[in-house]
């Protein structure tokens, strides 16, 4: 069996071959960026078609609140519905190449419901662990897959620790989207996608809703693996985005602390961020610091608001979560830190159908 330090690498093309050399047209998923990728070319393409997702221009909410150029790029758009199908499909493919037939995962519903879609596809037998406080349209889905739900009472730490105790039990892979490289890798196509768009001109800020940060992690690596391969691609400024209530990496950040303070988590709207100890936190705070950007947080009122008038203003359908980052766009905006004709792209992480009661 390879190790994941041979099967997961980092490398670009060099820029001297272009844009083009980034991509493989006659591939699907996120393996069109197979050139780009540190992915072993011995590990299967596991694939539902994913990534490639629009960037859509919000002029009727961007003037609401003063941004003259504000963009969304639709991650909800993925085959389950979320931007975990990046990373999903990374990892899965690498466990396929490593020969384990059964994966384990631990999440709050969206990445979960990607492991479980990704591991049908490549025929693997899924364990998913979610809190009891999963939304009932989450755990539907991942049910739906054919994997093995498991609903643990506690916080979101504890369905952590659960997963972790059987992966030792029972001898499966660990398909962790917070813990392993081949995820960020995965969601590292979404950075290259949005620098690809944004090469002729200036793309000022990119504001995500942080959880483990997965996604922030992914479109960072992007740009410094382009700078390194002598592309003309500018860092944007990252800005991380979490639920009041849980914020263990908005008070580091303005402690000027290098790793996730402890807090005490309260229940949000915002689920798939409720993360109180993000393992990479420490990695997402340098990732914001290099960049230029910061962490704030938003109010579960703000987040409904949010959704709503991305709605009504644009069609856009936006699980809660999701609408944490266009809700601190808005705030960045009032104090000041994105001017009203900077460019900014928020990444529409996860559908608002993930939100249904059923």
């Amino acid at each position: 069996m390879k190790t994941i330090a041979e099967l997961v690498q980092t490398r670009l093309p060099d820029a001297a071959d272009g844009w083009p050399s980034l991509r493989d047209a006659t591939r699907t998923g996120i393996w069109r960026y197979r050139p780009s990728l540190g992915l072993s070319h011995d590990i299967p393409e596991i694939s539902l078609g994913e990534g490639d997702t629009p960037i859509v221009p919000l002029p009727r909410w961007g003037s609401a609140i003063g941004l003259d150029r504000a963009f969304a790029k639709l991650e909800y758009l993925g085959p389950t519905g979320s931007f975990k199908d990046r990373g999903a499909a990374a990892v899965i493919a690498v466990l396929a190449g490593q020969g384990f037939r059964e994966i384990v995962e631990d999440s709050s519903g969206n990445a979960g419901a990607a492991m479980a879609a990704y591991a049908a596809r490549a025929g693997l037998k899924a364990r998913i662990f979610v809190p009891e406080s999963a939304a009932a349209a989450k755990r539907a889905q991942i049910g739906g897959y054919g994997a093995e739900l498991v609903a643990i009472q506690g916080t979101r730490e504890d369905v952590a620790a659960a997963a972790e105790a059987a992966v030792a039990a029972d001898g499966v892979a660990y398909a962790s989207h917070s813990r392993h490289p081949a995820f960020v890798e995965g969601t590292k196509t979404c950075g290259l996608e949005i620098a690809a768009s944004f090469a002729s001109e200036t793309l000022d800020h990119v504001v995500i809703p942080v959880g483990n940060g997965g996604l922030l992690l992914g479109i960072f690596k992007a740009y410094m693996e382009l700078k390194a391969a002598g592309f003309s691609a500018r860092l944007p400024r990252l800005h991380g985005v979490q639920a009041a209530v849980c914020a263990p990496l908005v008070t580091a950040f303005d402690r000027g602390s290098p790793q996730p303070a402890i807090v005490n988590p309260r229940p949000t709207v915002a689920s798939g961020v409720a993360v109180a100890r993000p393992v990479r936190g420490h990695e997402v705070l340098a990732a914001i610091r290099v960049s230029g950007g910061t962490v704030v947080s938003v109010e579960d009122d703000e987040a409904q608001t949010a959704r709503f008038e991305l709605g009504r203003f644009e069609g856009l359908d936006l699980e809660f979560t999701s609408a944490i980052g266009f809700a601190a766009a808005g705030y960045l905006r009032n104090t000041g830190v994105i001017r009203q004709q900077e460019v900014v792209v928020i990444p529409a992480t996860g559908s608002g159908l993930k939100d249904i009661v059923v």
